[in-house]
């Protein structure tokens, strides 16, 4: 699957914020200004979008995981969907603090879950009091809420995606820390930080955007 410019501007991802609300260290992205709203260089974008699919292409290839990070509650089921046409990890409701810095706390919590979820297919969950049950499915349903789509997780994801990184400052400066994950980190023109060779500057505000980015870098 390859895409070209006109393909980029279809989709309508060249569009970026107000102009008022746009960062000076996105500048350089822009082609335009048309009715007080910042227009991308499409061709920046291609090459962009390009360089992020050949990250995703080479992390698989080195047999590690892929996690997608969104806490967008407008995109939140196409997170899930893409997560399993494409076969890779997601956080849609919310990153928890430390994810990734302490992700072997994370990965006991994960493991439990998956124990408890076992347990309550089990006999001695039926021989449980309602009241009993009640409490760990109440349990498991939190616990679900948060971790269910990172329970195949075995090791810290070798490579995440960020979904608009001015909503996930805090996610990047986690993830910054790591030396062992590489990022993708897919920001609008309100994003306050440099952009670096694998991130990509498009419209965070559409579903066909998104969906077109999205589904380009995965495939």
């Amino acid at each position: 699957m390859s895409v070209t410019v006109k393909d980029i501007v279809d989709a309508q991802v060249h569009i970026g914020t107000l102009k008022s609300e746009a960062h000076p260290k996105t500048n350089k992205y822009r082609l335009d200004i048309v009715n007080n709203m910042v227009v991308l260089n499409p061709e920046m974008i291609l090459e962009q979008l390009n360089n992020a699919k050949k990250k995703v292409q080479d992390v698989r290839k080195s047999w590690k995981d892929i996690l997608i990070v969104c806490e967008k509650k407008m995109y939140s089921e196409e997170v899930k969907s893409l997560g399993e046409k494409y076969g890779v990890a997601y956080l849609n409701y919310k990153a928890p603090g430390g994810f990734l810095t302490n992700f072997d706390t994370f990965k006991s919590r994960i493991n439990s879950m998956n124990k408890m979820s076992s347990f309550l297919e089990s006999e001695e969950f039926e021989s449980l009091t309602k009241k009993e049950q009640s409490i760990y499915k109440r349990n498991l349903t939190r616990a679900k809420k948060v971790y269910e789509w990172v329970k195949s997780l075995t090791q810290k994801p070798g490579l995440v995606i960020v979904v608009d990184g001015s909503m996930m400052k805090s996610f990047i400066r986690e993830v910054e820390l790591q030396s062992d994950v590489d990022s993708i980190v897919i920001a609008s023109t309100n994003y306050n930080k440099y952009l670096w060779e694998n991130d990509i500057i498009a419209n965070m505000l559409s579903y066909k955007s998104l969906d077109f980015v999205m589904n380009y870098i995965l495939s």
